[in-house]
């Protein structure tokens, strides 16, 4: 016997005018907004995230991402990014901040 499916109920508030707008244009799709809320959720989970670029970001993140973009790091070789992910030390200093590289000077 297949196994009996569990729903649950999702609920998001709109206003009218959106909602009207929306059924229009997915009506002509085929589709009822349970239906295309349902096939973005399968596709947010199978994308890991959004299924589409949010373009303009708030302060706030755009803030993140810079802070993202200084402190990543970075690798010479594959084998430097394996061994960093793998927690062990390579034996040349390695890692790089984005930001700002370091330079050594011999005496």
């Amino acid at each position: 016997m297949a196994a009996l499916l569990k729903n649950t109920d999702v609920r998001c508030r709109i206003d009218e005018d959106l909602k009207e707008r929306v059924t229009a244009v997915l009506s002509a799709c085929g589709l009822t907004i349970s239906e295309a809320m349902r096939l973005f959720l399968l596709q947010v989970v199978e994308t890991q995230g959004l299924p589409f670029e949010v373009r303009v970001p708030s302060d706030k993140t755009a803030r993140a991402l810079v802070q993202a973009r200084e402190i990543r790091s970075r690798f010479d070789s594959i084998d430097e990014l394996l061994e960093d992910l793998d927690g062990k030390e390579a034996p040349q200093t390695r890692r790089k901040q984005s930001a700002k590289p370091k330079t050594s000077h011999s005496a």
